[in-house]
Formats: C-alpha cells, sequence, structure tokens
C-alpha cells in the first residue's frame, strides 16, 4: 500500500475513495468467534500501588453508572445528586491518584503487553469522562452531560474487565456470555456532536448505514471499543480543523441475514507541517504506525493495540499479513489521515 499526497486539499475523501482503499476479496470474513481477549494481564502483574487505583477507579465507575442509569432525564436534579456522589467518593483525589498511575514503572523494562493495559486502563473513555466530571464539580454541567457520563463510564468499566479479566472475575464471566450487539449500540455512543479528550475538543461526524451485528458478546464488543476509542482519540488530538469523521459501511453489498465485514475508518485533516512530518518518517508504509512507538506526540501504544485485536480477532498469523492485506492500514488522501480497520459483522434480518 502506498501514500497519496497530492498537496494541501481540503477536500475529504469520497466513499468511492474509502471504498477503494482496499480490495473486498483480500478481507477473508472470520467463520470462528472471537472473545476478544487479546491485550489483557492478570491483576497480580501490576505494580501493587497501582492494582489498588486501578480497584477503586473500578468501583467509583460501577457506582457511578448506576448512580446515572436511572437519572438520565433527571435534569437538574440528577446533576446535584451526581455532585453528591463526586463529593462523597472524593473524586478529585481518585483523578489525582488515576494521573499518576504508572509513573513509577521504567517504560523500558516494562512488558509491552503491559503497557498496552495501562494505556486503555487510562485511556479509552477515561479521559472525555474526567473532562465530564469536571464540570460536574465545577457547576458547568448540563443535562445532556448525563447521556455521555452513562456512556463513558460504562465503556471504562468493559475496557477494563476487557484489559484485567481477573480484576472482577464475575462481571468478566458475564461478558462472555452470549449476546448480539448492533450497530444502534454504535451509533447511540459516536453520535455526539462534540468529542473530549485530553485538553483537545473536536467534533465528531458519523456516518453508518449498516444495521446488523457487530458483535456476539459483550467481551468481543470491549474489544471493539478500544480498537475505536483509540483511533477517535488519537484523531482527535492531531485534527487540524477540530473535526474526527467516523465512517462505517460494509465492503461489498450484503442481503438481510447475510455475513459481511464492516470497513471502520477514522479520519482526521493535518497540518501541512505535520503531513510532511509523518510522510517523511514513514515514507510509503503508513501502515507502520501499527506496528511500532511511532507517535509524533504521544507513546504509540494505542495503535499497537488496534493492532493487535484486529490482527488476533482475524484468527491472522502476524501483524505484518494483517497490514500486507489490508485488514487494517492507514494513508494520507490528500491532507486527511486515513486509519482503518475491519471487524466481521452480520446484517440484520428483512
Amino acid at each position: 500500500m502506498t501514500t497519496e499526497v497530492d498537496g494541501t486539499d481540503p477536500r475529504p475523501p469520497s466513499r468511492d475513495e474509502l471504498a477503494a482503499l482496499v480490495p473486498p476479496a483480500q478481507i477473508l470474513h472470520r467463520t470462528q468467534h472471537y472473545i476478544g481477549d487479546s491485550v489483557a494481564v492478570s491483576r497480580a502483574r501490576i505494580a501493587p500501588g497501582d492494582a489498588a487505583v486501578i480497584q477503586a477507579l473500578y468501583g467509583f465507575l460501577g457506582g457511578l453508572y448506576g448512580l446515572v442509569s436511572p437519572r438520565l432525564d433527571g435534569g437538574a436534579a440528577a446533576i446535584a445528586a451526581l455532585g453528591g456522589f463526586l463529593t462523597a467518593t472524593r473524586f478529585e483525589a481518585l483523578a489525582r491518584d488515576i494521573g499518576r498511575l504508572g509513573a513509577t514503572l521504567e517504560a523500558a523494562h516494562v512488558p509491552i503487553e503491559l503497557r498496552k493495559v495501562y494505556h486503555d486502563v487510562r485511556g479509552g473513555g477515561l479521559p472525555a469522562l474526567l473532562l465530564h466530571l469536571d464540570a460536574v464539580t465545577c457547576g458547568e454541567a448540563v443535562p445532556q452531560d448525563l447521556e455521555r457520563i452513562f456512556v463513558l463510564s460504562r465503556d471504562q468499566l468493559k475496557i477494563i474487565r476487557n484489559a484485567i479479566p481477573d480484576l472482577d472475575p464475575q462481571g468478566y464471566a458475564r461478558d462472555l456470555e452470549d449476546r448480539a450487539h448492533t450497530t444502534d449500540l454504535l451509533r447511540a455512543k459516536w453520535s455526539t456532536p462534540t468529542y473530549r479528550v485530553d485538553d483537545v475538543e473536536a467534533t465528531l461526524r458519523l456516518e453508518c448505514d449498516f444495521d446488523g451485528t457487530v458483535s456476539e458478546r459483550c467481551m468481543e464488543f470491549a474489544a471493539l471499543d478500544r480498537v475505536i476509542y483509540n483511533l477517535v482519540n488519537n484523531a482527535a488530538r492531531f485534527a487540524a480543523d477540530g473535526r474526527v469523521d467516523l465512517v462505517i459501511f460494509p465492503i461489498t453489498p450484503v442481503p438481510p441475514g447475510a455475513a459481511t465485514d464492516l470497513r471502520f475508518v477514522v479520519m482526521n485533516r493535518v497540518t501541512p507541517a505535520h503531513r510532511e512530518r509523518i510522510h517523511a518518517d514513514l515514507g510509503d508504509r503508513l501502515d507502520g504506525v501499527f506496528a511500532s512507538d511511532y507517535t509524533t506526540g504521544g507513546h504509540g501504544l494505542g495503535l499497537r493495540i488496534v493492532g493487535d485485536f484486529v490482527t488476533h480477532g482475524y484468527g491472522l498469523p502476524s501483524l505484518r499479513v494483517a497490514l500486507n492485506d489490508g485488514y487494517l492500514g492507514a494513508r494520507l488522501v490528500r491532507d486527511t489521515f486515513v486509519a482503518w480497520f475491519h471487524w466481521p459483522a452480520h446484517r440484520s434480518p428483512a
């Protein structure tokens, strides 16, 4: 796969260009169900002090989710109840502890699989969630924040269980039970006009015209969550115009009730300087961002995690095979950075 750099051009990639990224025949549909447990470690492998913080974070998220779930339409009264919960649970102290997770570890001596778990426990939907909770503590929250807090706390609970299975064995066991997850859940989650990560706020545009199942169980859906959050978080941080696009479509026309594969595309415009740096560093193989710690402003682990999940999800022998065959990849189309991956799906019956 080659990089296409045609000079500064604000036109976003068209659907035809996104469809042409990879020939559909290269993507072989997965026939065996994928559990979604490819990037995980035991709690015993986490530094004791950090394990205690993660356990406290997990308990906090469970309480938060339980509080908000029945109060989504509660308006100001629900926000007041949430403010009281944050005070009672010493949220601000916990947020400081979260910020110090992994601070005592020396990255050079930490196994890569453990670094990946730390990355997603601190990442995923948590940065955005903390910003929404900060708004509550500052008295700036609005009723619309309740829905995002509900979604983000639910997602982060699943992500943490996915990353550390023995943190909550009973919850993990429930996540392994058969339960279809559809694109309606993706629409509910990603149909938000504003997306926040760290100190960045971006406009998020979702385009998904597929109706069907994208996961057979919560644990697989958590793996898909980790892939999408890592790509969207990365795109939001580097979006030159503050806009991120998430486009989801089947790679071939498929009748109702049939299996297919979806192409997930995450896009953000880049500045000319950023575009030139990426091209100079990676040449004609931008998919190298998934295979190394390469980054222009972070640590590169998020995109390596994407590579792990897609490779294991399709039962491929290596990440290199996944990249060469286009199961995931990255490309510059004019001045837009385009990252994509595939995921098996099943169209809803008519």
